[in-house]
């Protein structure tokens, strides 16, 4: 599926005019057709040259192993050397254009010869006939400072290496080639910016389908580029399926809009973000948008299903490891999908991440908030990363056990604040305590405030504004 979404993505990217020759043009030399790259799409991604649109089977593309959809960027063409006027033709040819060209000397590495301007010197004589030998090196030349050429060296050839800008640059090297019976290889690259237009694509359709075909591209693809956006596109589609109960609301009164007020305000503030629905509270409507919102309403269940069933759960799991995935934007979106589809099973993971000491501190921060969005399973192992490790992931630890709540998260922190020293840590369990906000942490707070009576710290004042917000909020 994404390799067709790819081929009509990129189709639509190529300027194909009926009867329009301006556009394409078929080369018979190699027996393929080419087309004219869209400025649109040149502007957008830096790139230039020409399209494969057809090949003739058999032909010289087809055995060149060109395939349609392939960018040819280069034309390389080589020279063989026989002759002194083989010579002589070959460099006037492959300087003409860009004033540079590759030497092929016997038993030696190719050499690069570049000039200032068309009109300068190389600064070779040759002489003999099969072989071609370097007869004279002038000096004050490009050549004569470099030290790999030497009187009496043999010519192979000679590489002339033509960008492709577009269809013109195209026809005239093909054909200058052709007349002089040059061996042509193609440099060919990959128009990756539609790729990624299409790998984002699968994302924002929201359809069930496509979360194999993203697995499949960041667990094979070699490409970087669209691994990220591979990443970037489950996350969401990950986001999406969080969003199925507010949706099969939607689905099963079969309405395009329903009251604000008996929706959840959580999730409908996401799909609002996410471009889904637009609410009016004046009205106290919830109104999916066109196309894509309404369209969602039928895809969510497949979606939810498809995300839960285990496959990118594990896989996330294992992503978020540095050394099975050194990006950090790919093990953010997997520590992100986590903290959305809550497995008890990452909890182990997601800790490794959090206490690796060599992790950048935004990734140790995303698994804590992924640990304190797993909830109560989560607890023992926070408590235990809270006792064991280094201060930031203990910070880290504090502040997710706060986000998690309850009596025995409320009791642990009260008797760490009682314990640590660390002035940072302190603000951060007194802040915890906060979140949970009941009478047994209110008057642990108050004992703190009274244990710090007097001293104008840090702390003290922060349990000050603390309690007095928490207090002022009961009146």
């Amino acid at each position: 599926m994404l390799r067709k979404i790819l081929q009509i993505l990129f189709f639509m990217c190529v300027i194909v005019v009926s009867g329009c020759g301006d556009n394409y043009y078929y080369d018979e030399h190699m027996q393929m057709e080419v087309l004219q790259l869209d400025s649109d799409l040149e502007n957008r991604w830096s790139t230039s040259g020409v399209v494969v649109n057809s090949i003739t089977t058999g032909g010289p593309a087809d055995k060149a192993e060109l395939s349609p959809g392939e960018l040819i960027s280069y034309i390389i063409g080589e020279y063989p050397i026989g002759t002194v006027a083989d010579f002589k033709r070959a460099a006037k040819k492959a300087m003409a254009d860009d004033n540079n060209m590759l030497l092929y000397l016997k038993d030696k590495q190719p050499i690069r010869i570049a000039v200032r301007k068309t009109a300068d010197k190389i600064g070779l004589e040759v002489e003999g006939n099969n072989p071609v030998r370097i007869k004279k090196i002038i000096p004050g030349t490009p050549v004569a400072n470099i030290g790999n050429i030497q009187v009496g060296d043999i010519v192979d050839k000679i590489v002339d290496e033509r960008k492709i800008q577009g269809l013109d640059d195209y026809k005239k090297s093909i054909n200058e080639f052709a007349e002089l019976g040059s061996t042509l290889t193609f440099r060919t690259t990959e128009l990756i910016g539609v790729k990624i237009a299409a790998v984002t694509a699968l994302g924002n359709l929201g359809d069930a389908r496509a979360v194999d075909s993203l697995i499949d591209i960041l667990k094979n693809n070699r490409e970087l580029a669209l691994r990220k956006a591979a990443a970037r596109s489950l996350e969401r589609l990950v986001a999406l399926s969080e969003l199925n109960p507010l949706f099969q609301q939607y689905q099963q009164e079969d309405v395009n809009q329903l009251p604000a007020d008996i929706l959840d305000s959580s999730q409908l503030q996401s799909a609002e973000i996410l471009g889904l629905l637009l609410v009016n509270p004046t009205a106290n409507t919830a109104t999916l948008e066109a196309p894509f919102g309404i369209q969602f309403r039928h895809r969510s269940e497949a979606l939810h299903q498809k995300v839960n069933e285990g496959q990118l759960v594990k896989l996330v799991e294992e992503y978020i490891q540095k050394n099975i995935e050194p990006d950090q934007e790919i093990r953010r979106a997997c520590l992100s999908m986590l903290g959305i589809l809550k497995p008890t099973t990452a909890i182990e993971p997601l800790a490794k991440v959090l206490t690796d000491q060599s992790e950048i501190p935004g990734l140790r921060f995303q698994a804590g908030l992924g640990l304190s969005r797993i909830g109560p399973p989560a607890i023992d192992a926070l408590m235990t990363i809270f006792n064991e490790a280094d201060p930031a992931a203990q910070d880290i630890a504090a502040s997710a056990l706060g986000n998690i709540g309850g009596a025995e998260t409320r009791d642990f922190l009260i008797s760490a604040l009682d314990t640590t020293n660390d002035p940072a840590i302190q603000l951060t369990l007194v802040d915890a305590i906060a979140k949970i906000g009941d009478e047994p942490s209110l008057s642990a707070l108050q004992r703190q405030r009274e244990r710090f009576q007097g001293d104008e710290t840090a702390i003290r004042i922060f349990l000050d504004e603390v309690f007095g917000s928490l207090t002022t909020s009961e009146e």
